[in-house]
């Protein structure tokens, strides 16, 4: 080999050491991946519209779990026997909805036992059956308690403060605003020109002012009973913060985000391919141990395939969730004969752009601080609260 083809191999082998020296150094430093959405204003709102697949990819969360509250019949305070909800206030308590014992059970960030609020019964501070917790814009506590369909309200110190008659049908999922005014699901089957399916504006001593958007499903006015399954269209809600809260419809992938007023600030859109639905899952959904979770009759009906409707396609997704950064969490609807227990999340940037994919292995309940609380039911039935820290938070997105 002579003295120039020393030179050239070297050369040759140089360059090909300091290429990808040099894209790794150019992806380290973050450079933007490529976001082919695009952004329009329809009547003076600014609209996202994302598209199939998200500016970075699929995240996987990095867990370890750090928390167990619950499972000890031989402790009371740490005892859930009929199921359970959970909250996660700012600075970390986690208050716990006992379903069996009708009670609230708050613990501090390490899992320690602070104190029981509220009760079964019919007077002040007490309920037939408490709700989801949400926190008003003075961190007190707000449940629903859906049977005498009311707002009970405590402080942060667990005190008793009172009661507001809610004058609709709310869902459990709810948002107060800093104001004191409730944003929440009506779901009434039963009303007089069909189901009404509505988010609406609720006055702090329970008046509705206004309904802020109203849904048609594929459940008609006409029907003699509805049976209600896991592929039934309903509406979905999230609190955002303190002067912020989402709602959408699942029968069409829509996400609107909504002041502390519910005027609508920005609507997310996500071209997702429709799911369809196949005989296998409609037989799985109208066997007696499968997927109807209810229902309402107006007559008497001869089977439950004469109530149960289907819409052209699975719904989107089935729950949204957000962490204290503004991130939002979309559930996907999964099919339901998938045994595999994986739930698939899109994620978005306050800003309404789709970030990236998440899978878990369960429905979590919250996703904030830096930690995925899960409600687990194991095979004995007991119920337990699991904390898992996700190790990798800092490198999970927040914007584009």
């Amino acid at each position: 080999m002579n003295n120039k083809t020393k030179i050239k191999t070297r050369f040759i082998l140089f360059a090909a050491f300091i290429i990808p020296i040099s894209f790794l150094s150019a992806f380290s430093q973050g450079q933007k991946a490529a976001w082919k959405g695009k952004i329009e204003t329809e009547n003076g709102v600014k609209v996202v519209k994302n598209p199939t697949e998200p500016v970075f990819g699929e995240f996987a969360f990095q867990l370890q779990e750090d928390l167990s509250i619950g499972g000890n019949p031989n402790n009371d305070n740490y005892y859930f026997p009929k199921g359970a909800s959970l909250s996660v206030d700012d600075q970390g308590n986690l208050y716990v909805t006992d379903m069996g014992n009708v009670r609230i059970q708050k613990y501090d960030k390490t899992g320690k036992y602070v104190q029981s609020i509220g009760r079964k019964g019919q007077g002040p501070g007490e309920f037939q059956f408490p709700g989801a917790i949400r926190f008003d814009g003075e961190g007190n506590i707000c449940l629903i308690d859906l049977p005498t369909r009311a707002l009970k309200v405590f402080g942060q110190d667990g005190a008793y403060k009172k009661s507001v008659a809610l004058r609709t049908f709310l869902q459990p999922n709810f948002y107060v605003s800093k104001e004191g005014f409730v944003f929440g699901l009506e779901v009434n089957y039963m009303a007089q020109d069909g189901p009404r399916l509505a988010v609406v504006k609720v006055s702090p001593d329970g008046q509705t002012t206004e309904t802020i958007a109203q849904f048609q499903g594929e459940l008609k006015a006409n029907q003699p009973a509805y049976a209600l399954h896991q592929y039934t269209n309903g509406p979905v809600l999230c609190g955002l913060s303190p002067s912020a809260f989402c709602y959408g419809f699942s029968a069409e992938y829509k996400i609107v985000l909504a002041d502390a007023t519910g005027k609508t600030v920005l609507v997310i859109e996500k071209d997702a391919k429709p799911q369809s639905i196949t005989s296998d899952e409609k037989e799985f959904l109208l066997k007696k141990s499968g997927g109807v979770m209810g229902g309402i009759a107006r007559a008497k009906i001869e089977k439950i395939e004469d109530a149960a409707v289907f819409p052209a396609h699975r719904p989107y997704f089935s729950r949204i969730l957000a962490d204290e950064v503004g991130r939002i969490y979309v559930a996907r609807r999964p099919s339901v004969l998938d045994t595999s227990k994986i739930q698939e999340f899109d994620v978005f940037s306050k800003e309404g752009i789709s970030l990236c994919k998440i899978k878990l292995p369960f429905m979590p309940e919250v996703i904030k601080a830096g930690s995925v609380y899960e409600i687990r039911r194991d095979e004995e039935g007991e119920t337990r609260i699991i904390r898992q820290t996700i190790k990798n938070w800092e490198q999970l997105k927040t914007g584009y």
